[in-house]
């Protein structure tokens, strides 16, 4: 194979129909918002690391592409354009006053993992407001945002609108740590509604700031829903004056005729650390993750020197050229008749899983024969397709969007690292994530020394040294009988799934420490459960009820 003949991974060429169609996509997204009176600005493709450093708070280190000048200075290839807008505008408009309009297209770079299947060369496309803009400033992004999205022939999205004040005014009024906020972001992030309850049981906050959690873990068409809230809130004013400021923003977009697009996801929190006021998604069918992100950073060009509010968007145009092959390949779906598909890990988990379906009335007899040669088996009363796949293939299926719903365990969650929710715990498949070995091998990790690890599951065992416990360790990858490393003096510990311990110790190892519980789990694409929100808390909710009624022996 000649290697000169192909792109590194992540890279790819692009020509004839494939190039026509996203020249014109962006073509008509360009016009739609140059229409809105943005002007054009072109940013290098390149810059100093700082730009896109921590204390700015875009794409962490490891992500980016990093190289060096002759003068030494370290240089990053851009991963995001906003940062870029932000010094360009302070440089070239430190003396500007008013609004200040900017539109954009360009490359971006991120160094993704290997065999993720993502892009690490892709084109944005967005616009950034900057100046003193207020409501006024957020209801008009978001609506050129929406009209980017229509113009570009997609009348079947969903704008996902929050506010970063909603969830950072709830912890501080809590008291929660930074090591307890990121464990409660971690579950609203992941849409773990039930896990969520269960941590703040245990935390001891009152029964009012309970309540208000709520806020982040619902979906909302519009303030009137969130309503009952309000006096509640009165006690805390950041939270108050965000869901003021969202209603005010509602009745902005109601006038200028877009509400009908936009839903309201109290609990956003975004990666981007330099988002202060509302942050924003855009969806479609047929991707698997976000098409438009944005919303406003009141203290990024303050880094750069200039002291100015702002707030903007990117679409990402490859995924929406993406999403417009496929739809343009599917004829007009009714939303009644859109299936929702369930991929099952194979086995033991998926037939328990279907005996779970089924106490909530929803069927598939033909799955219980064994000698069919079907791959997928339809519920038509309640368009659901279930299809089987081995374990550590139902995240990438979720998370790509071939499947909405995923039923698998956690330990395949933890390995996976899939950009997923975890919404509930199923309790069954119970069993434990462990550290393992010999007796002796319990000095190795009071005293953090150097030792080698063997594991089928490298992610979780590095995660766990690594960042948990502090230790330097060498991580062994193995797909057999894994107890058999330490016997025979591959490695001087094992991490691995214990159920009962028989063969620990029939083998003279035993427990030394506890990495994580495991259990069956449900997961749930990002882009379906803002599409499909509905249909996919109901399933959620009946599982839930079935796993408390077998809890409770009825």
């Amino acid at each position: 194979m000649n290697q000169m003949l192909h792109t590194p991974e992540g890279v790819r060429d692009i020509y004839d129909g494939e190039l026509l169609r996203k020249e014109e996509m962006s073509g008509t997204m360009m016009k739609s918002i140059r229409s809105f009176g943005y002007e054009r600005i072109q940013t290098p493709t390149f810059e100093f690391f700082d730009i896109f450093g921590h204390d700015v708070g875009t794409t962490p280190s490891k992500d980016l592409y990093k190289f060096f000048d002759k003068e030494g200075n370290t240089l990053v290839l851009r991963p995001d354009i906003t940062p870029s807008i932000a010094r360009a505008a302070s440089k070239y408009f430190s003396d500007n006053t008013g609004w200040l309009r900017l539109c954009y297209e360009g490359n971006v770079y991120i160094n993704n993992e290997s065999l993720q299947g993502r892009l690490k060369e892709s084109t944005q496309l967005g616009a950034e407001l900057i100046g003193d803009t207020g409501v006024e400033g957020d209801a008009e992004i978001v609506s050129a945002a929406v009209s980017c999205m229509t113009a570009a022939g997609f009348g079947d999205i969903k704008i996902s609108l929050g506010h970063a004040a909603i969830f950072y005014g709830l912890m501080e009024a809590c008291g929660f740590s930074e090591f307890e906020t990121g464990e409660i972001a971690d579950l609203i992030n992941n849409r773990n509604t039930f896990g969520l309850i269960e941590y703040l049981d245990r935390s001891g906050i009152s029964e009012d700031k309970k309540k208000l959690f709520t806020l982040l873990t619902s979906f909302y068409s519009g303030p009137d829903e969130w309503a009952d809230m309000m006096p509640l809130a009165e006690n805390y004013p950041k939270i108050h004056d965000a869901l003021l400021y969202l209603k005010k923003l509602d009745e902005l977009l109601k006038k200028d005729g877009r509400d009908e697009y936009v839903t309201y996801e109290l609990g956003l929190i975004s990666p981007y650390k330099y988002y202060t006021g509302i942050i924003f998604y855009g969806y479609t069918y047929d991707v698997g993750e976000p098409v438009v992100k944005g919303g406003r950073y009141d203290k990024l060009l303050g880094y750069f020197g200039k002291d100015a509010c702002a707030v903007g968007f990117a679409v990402s145009v490859d995924i929406l050229v993406m999403a417009d092959t496929s739809q343009s390949h599917d004829k007009p779906v009714e939303d009644d008749d859109r299936y929702l598909t369930v991929a099952l890990g194979k086995g033991r988990l998926a037939k328990k899983a279907m005996e779970y379906f089924e106490q909530i009335g929803i069927f598939a007899d033909e799955m219980k024969d064994k000698d069919t040669r079907k791959l997928i088996f339809v519920n038509e009363e309640h368009k659901i397709r279930f299809f089987l796949a081995k374990g550590p293939d139902v995240p990438t299926y979720v998370e790509y969007g071939a499947a909405d719903i995923g039923i698998v365990g956690e330990d395949t969650i933890l390995e996976e690292g899939r950009n997923i929710y975890e919404v509930l715990d199923l309790g069954f498949g119970a069993c434990r994530m462990c550290v393992c070995g010999p007796p002796e091998a319990a000095e190795y990790l009071k005293h953090q020394e150097l030792i080698r690890v063997a594991t089928k599951y490298p992610r979780i065992a590095k995660n766990y040294f690594n960042n948990m416990k502090g230790q330097t360790v060498e991580i062994i990858k193995l797909n057999g009988s894994i107890e058999l490393a330490p016997i025979v003096g591959l490695s001087e510990v094992i991490v691995d799934i214990v159920e009962t311990g028989s063969t620990l110790r029939e083998n003279g190892l035993t427990i030394l420490e506890e990495v994580a519980p495991l259990s069956a789990r449900v997961v749930v694409n990002q882009v379906s459960m803002k599409m499909e929100n509905e249909r996919i808390t109901k399933i959620i909710t009946d599982l839930k009820n079935v796993i408390e009624r077998n809890n409770n022996g009825n």
